[in-house]
């Protein structure tokens, strides 16, 4: 076993250094990707190459998910002069005004486009020279994944940019393109970018219908046996369920979400002392190598903390309601499970401390917990409960504490609130719930009345062509 994770690390280091001249091609100057999308190899190095951008820190390796999307939710306490006002944690979302908030929009949105115009250069590629791709499915597995990803990118620039879909989906909001060259485009309406992002994923899904979803085969063929948590077919199903339930359409939420919880073979983690980040139940995610190094700023396991992105007491008491009982023994809480706890009563999520073993150095980027909760917001009233508990129920929080068959629409939406910022805690997803609902509130929340859920498009990236001439990596 030993050796064969040693050659699978091998491999995938040499997918991973081959595929750095085609990441850092401009549309103007492109030999060096025409020369590479010339073999199979080169197309499978190539792919690689989608998912390693991805995890850099100015994407989903930091800004995505724990950082920047998390304090828009006002997660963490290691604020440098201690005590902090409301006023002073309100200056985040002065988006135009601070120096902080503006670079972050202007890095995110930077590296996102940046990401969408390789995967262009990817599926452009795909149609001229797809023909030196031989072995039989392969070309479709490669197209469905690239599609997927697209999607991905271009849901969560639409979840950050964009308008409250419920009360304004003809909103122009972000450009979309799928070709890869340097024309500017405009901005589109937030409706139109979902049809597109819909149309991809239907397309990713037929052509991922016969993915073999097969995690045994590694050594004979790591193409196929690291699909496990890249954008395969039930990756693709999950983002369905999620843009559905996003668009308002809980029917068809529900029937992605029952999908990938009845069929992708993937169960509720129960004990995340070694899984830290629960990725056993991910449905997609990334690997950061070296993690513990790079992350050490934000993440590390010490007698003091600095620059950690530590909680307070009060503060994960509340979100995980251990005051009342109920969260005590759940396993996103408890210490050395969920957080480090401190004798200073500080306390470090683990999630990202490169923890070592198969489970180390991931992030979840979609998981099994969230299908269960667009299952219980999709259904009836009566049903949503079990869903709900199930969650609850695996990490750790006794039945006593069950959702019952009798609950209002606001008793959902609460129960769901709670779910959300316990489950998704440093991962990102707990701002686009509540952006989702348009709450007027959260816990911690510096403001009264909270509007603050659209980024402005940063003035330097009017149009999708800044973005793309802007294309060397950073």
């Amino acid at each position: 076993m030993k050796n064969l994770l040693l050659s699978a690390i091998c491999i995938v280091s040499l997918f991973l250094s081959s595929c750095q001249n085609w990441i850092d091609v401009n549309p103007k100057t492109d030999i060096e990707a025409e020369e590479f999308f010339t073999s199979e190899d080169g197309f499978k190095s190539a792919l690689t190459g989608l998912y390693s951008m991805m995890v850099l820190e100015k994407s989903y390796g930091r800004q995505m998910t724990f950082d920047f999307v998390e304090k828009l939710v006002q997660r963490y306490d290691n604020y440098p002069a201690g005590t902090v006002t409301d006023e002073e944690r309100a200056a985040i979302y002065k988006y135009g005004e601070t120096t902080s908030s503006k670079n972050a929009i202007a890095e995110i949105w930077l590296k996102l486009y940046n990401e969408i115009a390789n995967i262009n250069n990817f599926l452009q590629y795909l149609e001229t020279n797809g023909d030196v791709i031989v072995t039989e499915g392969y070309r479709d597995l490669m197209k469905g994944e690239a599609l997927g990803l697209r999607a991905f990118h271009y849901f969560d620039l639409l979840r950050l940019w964009g308008p409250i879909y419920s009360q304004d989906s003809t909103k122009a909001c972000i450009p979309y393109r799928e070709q890869f060259n340097s024309e500017s485009a405009p901005l589109m309406a937030a409706n139109e970018v979902m049809k597109r992002i819909v149309a991809d994923l239907k397309a990713a899904e037929e052509l991922l219908k016969n993915d073999p979803m097969n995690y045994e085969n590694v050594a004979d063929e790591p193409f196929i046996g690291y699909r496990k948590h890249r954008m395969n077919k039930y990756a693709v199903k999950a983002m369905l369920a999620r843009v559905y339930l996003y668009m308002g359409n809980k029917t068809q939420a529900a029937n992605y979400a029952r999908e990938v919880i009845n069929d992708s073979g993937l169960r509720l983690v129960r004990d995340n002392r070694e899984d830290v980040s629960s990725y056993g139940e991910t449905i997609f995610g990334l690997s950061m190598y070296n993690m513990e190094e790079k992350l050490a700023a934000y993440w590390k396991d010490a007698t003091t903390f600095d620059t950690q992105y530590y909680i307070s007491r009060t503060n994960i008491s509340s979100v995980f309601e251990t005051n009342s009982g109920i969260g005590l023994n759940d396993m996103r809480y408890r210490s050395n499970y969920g957080f480090i706890h401190t004798s200073a009563n500080l306390f470090l999520c683990r999630k990202y401390l490169g923890a070592s073993g198969m489970y180390g150095e991931k992030i979840p980027l979609i998981r099994l917990a969230e299908m269960y909760y667009i299952l219980a917001e999709s259904v009836a009233l009566s049903e949503c409960g079990q869903y709900i508990n199930a969650v609850k129920n695996a990490r750790g929080i006794s039945r006593a504490y069950d959702v019952g068959t009798d609950v209002t629409e606001e008793q959902r939406l609460e129960e769901l609130n709670k779910e959300y910022q316990k489950e998704f805690f440093a991962e990102g997803q707990y701002f686009y719930f509540l952006k989702r609902h348009n709450m007027k509130t959260f816990y911690r929340c510096p403001v009264e009345n909270f509007s603050a859920y659209v980024l402005p498009v940063p003035d330097d990236e009017k149009t999708y062509g800044e973005a793309e001439k802007s294309f060397k990596r950073k």
